[in-house]
């Protein structure tokens, strides 16, 4: 029993560390607890690239169950939309345009000033924020 269960402990944490190394690669989804980033520095518009997160990461099982399929990030400095993310056509394997996934700002008063806010298109709802400065590079 003391070699099998000591077996399975290192079987266990192998499959964590295997884990772990593919959210790693999937450009983002390690950051999910995180901080999100620019994938470059930005632009006085936009990221280049993009901002990634946990709401356009691809879970190490490749299922995006509960996950958003599209979303918008708005600059709050700006009320605009400066990145969007669209699974369907992700998974088509073409980025995402920011005018693929059409979205009116109706500036909320409660969205955090000097920020970016993540937008679920489907539910019009804020499900990410995070400070940047003037470029839209986030802040730590």
């Amino acid at each position: 029993m003391g070699y099998e269960a000591g077996a399975l402990r290192l079987a266990t944490a192998g499959v964590i560390l295997a884990a772990g190394a593919s959210l790693s690669a999937c450009g983002g989804a390690a950051k999910a607890a995180g901080t999100p980033t620019a994938s470059a520095p930005a632009s006085s518009e936009s990221p280049v690239g993009g901002y990634e997160g946990w709401w356009n990461a691809t879970p190490a099982t490749g299922s995006s169950a509960g996950l958003p399929q599209e979303t918008v990030a708005v600059n709050t400095r700006t009320n605009r939309v400066v990145d969007a993310f669209s699974r369907k056509i992700n998974d088509a394997g073409r980025p995402t345009k920011i005018t693929d996934v059409p979205y009116t700002v109706v500036h909320d008063p409660s969205w955090p000033a000097d920020s970016v806010v993540i937008i679920d298109v489907v539910t019009n709802k804020m499900i990410e924020n995070f400070r940047v400065d003037l470029y839209g590079n986030p802040l730590r």
